[in-house]
């Protein structure tokens, strides 16, 4: 017995319905990943980010994260911090030497903003941005930098997507060491020329 030509057209109607159905959970699959937390330092007028002629490669870590209180009180949901490490992406070495950035009580607006010239507490809703800049070697700190007040110094937030906790922006400052160890090899001034971050709020990639 021959398919009828309905029973053919019927088919071929499921078959078609299926490929949709399909296609469109592909496509829901094929999502774009968010893109992930990045920052581009210039310091001394050297990048951060870079492969040394060894075949090194130099790399930055960036943490976004609002400040602890936020939970708990809705004055503090206002700012984020951001923290910036410069590491050697190599496993082999002994050795972890690295520096970081840390950025704190930035406003969650758009705006520019000068940092205060004493380190302080920054997780606090009356405060105003707060660098710091330290050495280390594996968990063992170093040099200790404060902001230098007498060069020009600031941090601008471009962006802000409050819905994703996105915010994006540039800044430039320049520290001066407070504090240093006996085999300290570190200059005593260090210059963040202009550079750019960009990251959501609560994550560490």
């Amino acid at each position: 017995m021959k398919p009828s030509k309905t029973t053919s057209t019927f088919v071929l109607s499921w078959v078609c319905v299926l490929c949709l159905v399909g296609c469109k959970k592909e496509k829901e699959e094929e999502a774009e990943p968010i893109p992930r937390n990045f920052s581009q330092i210039f310091m001394d007028g050297k990048p951060w980010n870079q492969t040394l002629s060894n075949g090194v490669v130099v790399a930055t870590r960036t943490v976004c994260a609002s400040c602890w209180m936020a939970p708990l009180d809705t004055l503090y949901k206002n700012y984020f911090t951001l923290s910036i490490s410069h590491f050697y992406d190599l496993e082999e070495y002994k050795k972890y030497p690295f520096e970081s950035i840390y950025l704190g009580a930035i406003p969650i607006r758009t705006g520019e903003y000068k940092f205060a010239e004493v380190f302080k507490t920054p997780c606090r809703p009356d405060t105003i941005p707060q660098a710091i800049f330290f050495t280390s070697e594996f968990d063992t700190g170093k040099d200790t930098y404060h902001i230098l007040p007498s060069e020009k110094q600031y941090i601008r937030v471009t962006k802000v997507d409050k819905a994703t906790g996105y915010v994006e922006g540039d800044f430039m400052l320049t520290f001066i060491r407070v504090a240093k160890t006996k085999d300290s090899t570190s200059p005593d001034t260090l210059r963040i020329q202009p550079s750019r971050f960009s990251a959501f709020i609560g994550s560490n990639q």
